[in-house]
């Protein structure tokens, strides 16, 4: 981390986690096309579904990307005794984590969240039927989550892309099966689907735990050795609990504008579920550089080679160009192309060309709030992150879209969005040039 060459580093880091980034997304979409196999409601329904399991899943992630960032600080510090530690902590965390989802999101809840949404009732029952197991069986993403991170921390990004996969494969194979069943068995139907995730899920849960413990170079505790250092949990969400916030907005935000989209019709409502997960083919990539990123910057700061951080700062801001440029290449060409995959009708198709070719030009922005959010938080500092996340998904567009939806109608919404990656790119870019001067005491260039 402190030696070899940025460009090597990255290489090594982020193609994993890219690789298992975008098999994620593959997933979804996978997913997706089987459920839509069961029809429209069924299709709906899981699009109202998951900003849910967006929140469950940013819980872990955001938990451990609080020890990832503490962690590879502590290894570049050489703390032996605090990195042991840290392994007892997460691992509280994640329990504590697990039962306020199993407390918070009840059956009173997910009947009354589908009802807000619509009357249609079997919308609202199969949509219960998927996600009261996702609910149930949320330890299992929130302990793979954090797990992965703790393996990032040390570096092991191949094993944390492997257990993704084993998830991610487990869950393709899956569907199918539990979906539409085999000579009259395992037909489970919708449920099926929420089966296939929560089983790949547990798997790439059990692997990771075991690639930790069997790890060698990897510092575990014993019995002993473990205590409860409240300055470990405070440390590790002072950038993790950001890092929720950050994780979670995106789909309380879902929530509330499928509640607006649903007024138009629920084509609408359908046509943006599909959208958040085409687009993440981009961002799924900007993501995993993110991840390979934050570890090379917390060591390095923490090493105090702050030339280096600037150096990785530096690469992975171009590569994220590079990535979302083509991505608008291909969204804004083939809109049409890529929500044919699905079964949907007509006037999905029509609405999605239109939204998909103004929504693409918010890409190479929000790339770069990507990865300067990602370096406040390797740094320590998450409530830049928040301050970035807030601006570019509830502030300028819910503002926006407020203001003008009367005029607009549904292209308010897709404007919104667009509008607000460049303003949140324009103070994300004012608060890093502040921070490169006073954090990593760096001239601005």
């Amino acid at each position: 981390m402190g030696e070899e060459k940025i460009s090597k580093l990255a290489f090594k880091l982020s193609i994993p986690m890219i690789i298992s980034m975008l098999s994620m997304s593959l997933y979804n979409i996978v997913d997706t096309i089987f459920v839509s196999g069961i029809g429209e409601n069924a299709l709906t329904a899981v699009s109202l579904s998951f900003p849910i399991q967006v929140i469950i899943s940013a819980i872990g992630l955001g938990s451990g990307i609080g020890v990832n960032s503490l962690l590879a600080k502590m290894l570049g510090k050489k703390d032996i005794k605090t990195s042991k530690n840290i392994i007892f902590t997460e691992i509280i965390s994640g329990i504590i984590c697990f039962l306020l989802v199993i407390l918070f999101i009840n059956k009173y809840v997910l009947f009354n969240f589908f009802s807000f949404f619509t009357s249609n009732k079997e919308i609202i029952n199969l949509g219960y039927n998927y996600l009261s197991v996702i609910v149930i069986f949320s330890f299992s993403t929130i302990f793979s989550n954090i797990f992965n991170k703790t393996l990032e921390a040390y570096g092991k990004a191949r094993l944390s892309m492997i257990a993704q996969f084993v998830g991610i494969i487990t869950n393709i194979i899956l569907d199918p099966i539990l979906i539409y069943g085999i000579n009259g068995y395992f037909n489970f139907g919708i449920r099926g689907a929420a089966f296939a995730t929560v089983i790949g899920s547990l798997l790439a849960m059990i692997f990771s735990l075991i690639c930790i413990i069997k790890q060698k170079d990897i510092y575990k505790p014993k019995i002993k050795e473990c205590f409860i250092d409240l300055k470990l949990y405070l440390n590790i969400y002072k950038v993790g609990l950001p890092s929720i916030i950050l994780e979670s907005v995106a789909p309380i935000t879902t929530i509330i504008l499928n509640n607006i989209l649903i007024r138009f019709s629920e084509d609408a409502v359908t046509l943006y579920g599909l959208y958040y997960k085409t687009q993440s083919f981009i961002f799924m990539i900007v993501s995993g550089l993110n991840y390979g990123m934050i570890p090379i910057v917390a060591f390095n700061y923490g090493a105090d080679k702050k030339e280096r951080v600037l150096e990785a700062i530096k690469l992975f801001s171009k590569l994220s160009f590079i990535v979302t440029s083509i991505g608008t290449i291909i969204f804004a060409l083939f809109a049409r192309n890529i929500l044919g995959v699905f079964s949907v009708n007509e006037n999905i198709l029509k609405l999605g060309e239109i939204a998909f070719r103004i929504l693409c030009i918010g890409f190479i922005f929000a790339g770069q709030c990507f990865i300067i959010s990602s370096v406040f938080q390797a740094l320590g500092n998450g409530k830049e992150s928040l301050i970035i996340f807030m601006t570019r998904k509830v502030i300028v567009p819910f503002l926006f879209i407020f203001l003008t939806i009367d005029v607009l109608g549904l292209n308010s919404i897709w404007i919104s969005f667009t509008l607000a990656e460049i303003l949140a790119f324009i103070i994300s870019e004012v608060m890093y040039k502040n921070k490169k001067k006073k954090v990593l005491n760096i001239n601005i260039s």
